[in-house]
């Protein structure tokens, strides 16, 4: 049935009350480009209108097959429907929003012009509860004009046109009102996204009333109207070098009588932008924090965490900033690189797991590389195991959120079974590349510095894993061995040998090859004659090369990590890329006192 602007509509059903969600569905997802542009608070990461419209498009999705006509089912539906696919900030105020609709209709089959106006009044209400520290010239501030307005008119409404045509000139006012209220936006020369798209939902549904049929509608002014100068993307512009709260964090809680009020208490300190919105038995979260895992074990203590978003902001704002990079890059806590060129690249890490006298640690979480070299030669038994699937689901699932494609690089399969789970991880990741390095440490950081600067640069994820794929080929880590106790401890060497090679001062030196098993490729009497022995290696598998990429990682072993590096620069004419704390996984089975040196060559 199609409505037209020559019938009064003077009830609202749940079919019809469906029909204009869509229209407003329809009107959002045809200008989440530009809320996208215009995204400069809280924080210029661009995405408000991909956040909104993939709100819409969970409810358009949930209740396409719906023919309820109880405008307290129906609303009950969609509510529901846009807790499960809320995303971001303005798209859980927008959750919360229908949330309070849908109480506000409770056991009424249909509504009239003025119940409309009093039910909206109560969802403005709570989407504003829902809010820790709600900021005027945002949505939540549209939101409460238009229903203060809508309420103070209510009497005067006999049809749902009028009232809703006469709302939005309101919402429409108060949306242009925004760029004077926070200085952020004004700054930009900008209204606020969030707000713009609630204006643009109204707009929909005028259309279709008007109009009496859902089409995308193209408004040509819209943009020079509500966005001073007209800027093509103002979010790009707004650039930033730190946020005080880095990671975009959203949970959606299932369960029965959970209470809102304690859950917001509980994790109030953990951030800010902190929504809680929802039902009694389905809620979803929304905070930004620099510890989504501990704000997780926090809310679960409530209800079953069903689903878990998170998002970098900062990685966001930089990919807008440098205008394209599109891939990702994750790896392992094997993977010995500085926390400075992690962070330079976005360099995500799934960490490993250690094992030490019986107490669990996850390697770079609770546990660094300088600690467990100061634990190690205490310790009566020391263990590495692979990261938890859990551990990597996060990571991949935050990376992939983050960039359009995310490659993955990880130690030989050889040595653990890091890579094989992984892959078992990623199976339903369309949008990601594993890849077996065929190397640990400095080796296969390397490798992923390779692949990182190509990301950076704007490759493709083709070029991306065409560089990851030649660095993992021309890779070679030679790795020296101060003492044999470590490996005799792991069984790998025999006690008799052991003994002998210490009795003889005995330095072995290896390598890892060809899928990453380690060689023995050289043995010297005393720590000179081995660091000798490891520059001429390294000279002889150099040799008719050129732009050669060092790196070297120790355990515990700074001075000698030091030497080599002088030792290169002299040798070579090139600084290493980075001198590093070898990863526990290294260490663990070379020892303390191991030095490793890798480099790149091109031929």
């Amino acid at each position: 049935m199609q409505e037209s602007n020559s019938i009064r509509i003077q009830y609202v059903d749940g079919v019809r009350f469906r029909r204009g969600v869509v229209a407003a569905a329809g009107r959002l997802i045809e200008n989440a480009p530009h809320l996208d542009a215009i995204n400069v608070f809280p924080v210029p990461d661009g995405d408000t209108g991909a956040n909104m419209a993939g709100t819409m498009r969970s409810i358009v999705r949930s209740t396409g097959d719906s023919l309820e006509k109880s405008i307290e089912k129906m609303s009950a539906l969609i509510a529901e429907s846009a807790l499960n696919g809320a995303k971001g900030n303005s798209g859980a105020i927008l959750a919360q929003f229908l949330c309070g609709f849908a109480e506000g209709v409770k056991d009424m089959p249909r509504i009239s012009p003025a119940d409309f106006a009093r039910v909206a009044s109560l969802a403005a209400r709570r989407s504003c509860e829902a809010i820790a520290d709600p900021k005027d010239g945002t949505i939540v501030s549209v939101i409460k004009d238009w229903a203060t307005h809508l309420s103070s008119k209510a009497h005067e409404y006999r049809d749902f046109h009028v009232l809703l045509s006469d709302s939005l000139l309101n919402a429409q006012a108060s949306v242009k009102a925004t760029t004077e209220k926070l200085a952020e936006l004004k700054s930009a020369g900008v209204v606020d996204a969030g707000a713009l798209g609630f204006v643009y939902l109204l707009e929909g549904i005028v259309d279709f009333l008007e109009n009496g049929k859902i089409e995308k509608a193209i408004l040509p002014d819209s943009a020079p109207l509500y966005n001073v100068g007209n800027p093509p993307n103002e979010a790009s512009k707004v650039a930033v070098k730190s946020l005080e709260f880095r990671y975009c964090t959203e949970f959606l809680l299932k369960g029965s009588g959970i209470d809102k009020n304690s859950i917001r208490e509980s994790v109030s300190g953990m951030g800010d932008s902190l929504i809680v919105a929802g039902l009694p038995h389905c809620i979803k979260i929304h905070i930004h924090t620099n510890d989504p895992d501990k704000v997780e074990e926090i809310v679960s203590a409530f209800a079953t965490v069903d689903k878990r978003k998170v998002d970098d902001m900062l990685v966001q704002h930089k990919r807008l900033i440098s205008d394209g990079r599109k891939v990702g890059i994750v790896t392992d806590s094997s993977c010995d690189i500085p926390a400075e060129l992690r962070l330079q690249y976005d360099i995500r890490v799934a960490p490993l797991r250690l094992t030490i006298d019986g107490q669990e640690y996850i390697d770079q979480v609770n546990i660094d590389s300088a600690k467990f070299y100061e634990m190690l030669p205490k310790s009566l038994k020391a263990q590495t195991s692979q990261p938890s699937p859990g551990d990597i689901k996060k990571i991949y699932e935050c990376a992939c959120s983050d960039y359009e494609n995310v490659v993955s690089l990880h130690m030989a399969k050889v040595l653990s079974g890091t890579y094989q789970s992984a892959v078992a991880v990623s199976s339903g990741l369309e949008n990601l590349q594993t890849l077996d390095a065929k190397k640990l440490s400095v080796g296969l950081g390397l490798s992923v510095l390779e692949a990182a600067r190509a990301a950076q640069s704007g490759g493709t994820v083709e070029e991306v894993v065409g560089v990851a794929q030649k660095a993992i080929a021309n890779a070679k880590i030679f790795v020296t061995i101060d003492t044999l106790d470590y490996a005799v401890k792991g069984g790998r060497v025999s006690k008799g040998q052991g003994m002998i090679a210490k009795f003889l001062n005995i330095k072995p030196i290896l390598e890892f090859r060809n899928e990453g098993q380690p060689v023995t490729v050289a043995k010297a009497f005393g720590i000179k004659r081995q660091e000798s022995a490891l520059i001429k290696l390294v000279r002889e598998n150099t040799w008719g090369k050129s732009n050669l990429r060092f790196a070297v990682s120790h355990a515990d072993a700074l001075g000698t990590a030091e030497r080599f590096a002088r030792i290169i620069k002299d040798e070579f004419g090139v600084e290493p890329e980075f001198v590093t704390e070898a990863s526990p996984v290294l260490g663990l089975h070379s020892g303390p006192g191991a030095c490793a040196v890798a480099f790149i060559a091109d031929d």
